[in-house]
């Protein structure tokens, strides 16, 4: 058996490195297991997709990541409205195959280039998830493969499903997803764009354009002033007569749309303070957009650009994203002013308000407000400013999504988690030798 060479393993973020091996050869998994009998020295394994984790979730230094690209099957059968689809599978091949049957998928995160295990492993969410809940919500059965190579199949409901969506990969190898579609007669989002002085306006439009609007979101500005000003944006399906004028405009599903690349830049940084400040300003002024929009173009907007986490140089950036409750909602004003006192700016810095629980014991959306926020790796007492981070979160009943993690300490997420022990003993269940493992679940104790 031919085994293969170390790699240098990075996520999204390109802030954290590991060395270790890849593999899509599940006979290499299981041999590996075999090995690992009686040597808990010897690492283990953590599934991988398309590497969009931002910091080391799918990072195993010393071990293998066993990479789902072989599972590819999908199939859509459009009397049911379902999908049966291999875990390689990724959200853009799901919504193009979907889409030519008069479906698409209900639930789709900020990019496409995720693997559906991948997606459900985080049990990510979208911008209607206030009203759609997240990916997990609509899956009906996964299949699980464990480190003897042997699959079983668990249904929604079940411990072992509600352990592995948002698991992060931990509780065996997803090769299999049923996934429930939902009926679109035009798939053409009609978006309006809503520019905003403050946090409070923010906030109070969000609300507000929910009734008309399922799928919000919104862009805040993280410089200057600091007092929350920014672009809210709301979409819907388009309805026929909005579309019958507008035949001629492009909103196909192409699946194999151009994807622009950021140039080699030296690996300068170019996201400092006076950089992200003037573009904030002139994003924040730009002409504001309404009318109609692809699906892929309002779902995934930074698609188009390939590599764009590349603009943050070789010291690479970290993407820190949390939820609060809704009563605690005064907590967003008092991260803005500690983000002012920091002088920590982001450019890619979005708001949106959730409405469900997840289904998994580790899945991250609960009722309340989401703020996603991107620092530079070398950004001045950036560690100072994530621990002060992680004490208001806390402190409002809130949590930190792990997919997005690359600072945490055990001892924060198990406050944040308040399921954590129950995830721990149906892992155990699933994987009692603990051979599904990576950087992250070492640095959190979570296995």
């Amino acid at each position: 058996m031919n085994f293969p060479d170390v790699e240098i393993q990075t996520g999204w973020g390109l802030n954290l490195k590991a060395k270790g091996f890849s593999t899509a050869d599940l006979s290499v998994v299981v041999a590996i297991a075999f090995e690992r009998k009686g040597k808990q020295s010897v690492r283990g394994v953590i599934p991988s997709g398309l590497g969009r984790s931002y910091g080391d979730s799918s990072l195993n230094s010393g071990g293998y990541r066993f990479d789902s690209s072989f599972y590819r099957e999908l199939i859509i059968d459009a009397t049911t409205g379902t999908a049966d689809c291999g875990s390689g599978v990724t959200i853009r091949e799901l919504e193009f195959a979907s889409h030519l049957k008069g479906f698409l998928p209900v639930v789709v995160p900020g990019t496409s280039f995720v693997t559906l295990g991948g997606a459900f492993a985080s049990d990510i969410h979208g911008k209607s998830q206030q009203f759609d809940g997240n990916f997990s919500d609509h899956v009906s059965s996964i299949s699980v493969i464990d480190d003897q190579g042997y699959e079983r199949k668990f249904v929604s409901g079940s411990e072992e499903f509600n352990a592995t969506a948002g698991g992060m990969g931990l509780t065996g190898f997803i090769s299999r997803l049923e996934i429930k579609l939902k009926k679109v007669e035009i798939p053409v989002i009609y978006q309006r764009e809503v520019r905003v002085k403050n946090l409070s306006e923010m906030l109070s439009t969000l609300e507000g354009l929910e009734a008309k609007y399922p799928y919000t979101v919104a862009w805040i500005d993280l410089s200057g002033k600091y007092q929350g000003r920014g672009l809210v944006s709301g979409g819907r399906f388009a309805l026929e007569h909005e579309v019958a004028g507008a035949k001629k405009l492009n909103f196909s599903f192409e699946k194999s749309t151009k994807v622009k690349s950021v140039p080699f830049l030296g690996y300068f940084n170019f996201m400092r303070y006076p950089s992200i400040r003037a573009f904030n300003e002139f994003w924040y002024r730009k002409p504001l957009k309404t009318g109609l929009s692809s699906f892929p173009k309002f779902m995934h907007p930074l698609d188009s650009i390939g590599n764009w986490n590349q603009i943050y140089g070789k010291a690479g950036f970290i993407q820190y994203q949390l939820v609060i409750p809704d009563e605690s909602r005064e907590v967003l004003h008092q991260i803005l002013t500690l983000l002012k006192k920091h002088k920590a700016s982001s450019f890619l810095t979005v708001l949106k308000k959730f409405g469900h629980e997840g289904l998994g014991y580790l899945s991250f959306p609960m009722p309340g407000w989401t703020l996603a926020m991107d620092f530079a790796s070398d950004s001045r007492n950036l560690t100072q400013l994530i621990r002060e981070l992680d004490k208001l979160v806390i402190s409002s009943g809130g949590r930190i999504y792990l997919t997005k993690d690359s600072t945490s300490t055990p001892d924060s997420i198990e406050v944040m988690y308040k399921d954590l022990e129950k995830w721990k003993s149906i892992k155990k269940k699933m994987d009692p030798s603990n051979f599904w493992q990576s950087d992250q679940s070492r640095r959190l104790n979570l296995c």
